[in-house]
């Protein structure tokens, strides 16, 4: 039985904030310790005075701090270019106790997502580290639109709803998962 329907319209846009969020959620730990070396190196070249060495230091830690985004770049390019600007539509179905992203593939089973998050516009259904699942929030049809499917997903996962990291919410158990 059908209880949800949504849509999911790709483009880079959405490859590009899949992977970042991907990468925020899984990765978090290498993105925190990018940041501090970066500011290590700033500080310490600042702390230096001047010199050859400040200047490095100082060029070193402004190059990890404008690079936070570097794998999740690279991921997404890889994407965009396998597609060759050819992006899907994938449709929806949600039932009892899985859903499928379309008539020929198999179905997914609630017990198999590993992480829900969601923000305002996408809800994204993780499967693994490195495989996940993005729905456009607003096209969501069955009794509730997101909000309904959103609570269909924690009931049948036992999973909560997590949102995007952010530097204004973060926590050290967000780390960790």
């Amino acid at each position: 039985m059908e209880l949800y329907t949504a849509r999911m319209r790709h483009s880079a846009d959405s490859v590009r904030r899949f992977t970042r969020l991907q990468y925020d959620t899984f990765e978090l730990w290498r993105k925190l310790l990018m940041l501090g070396l970066s500011a290590g190196c700033m500080l310490l070249g600042i702390a230096s005075g001047p010199g050859l060495f400040a200047v490095l230091c100082v060029f070193v830690g402004a190059m990890l701090l404008t690079n936070l985004n570097a794998r999740a770049n690279a991921v997404a390019d890889g994407v965009i270019e396998a597609t060759g600007g050819s992006f899907p539509v994938l449709e929806y179905r949600f039932g009892e106790s899985a859903f499928r992203d379309g008539e020929d593939r198999p179905a997914v089973e609630y017990a198999r997502l590993m992480r829900l998050v969601a923000d305002d516009e996408y809800l994204y259904l993780f499967v693994s580290k490195a495989s996940g699942y993005m729905i456009e929030r607003a096209s969501v049809q069955g009794e509730g639109g997101g909000d309904g499917l959103m609570r269909l997903l924690a009931d049948r996962s036992g999973l909560r709803w997590r949102r995007p990291f952010s530097l204004l919410t973060f926590r050290l158990r967000d780390l960790w998962g």
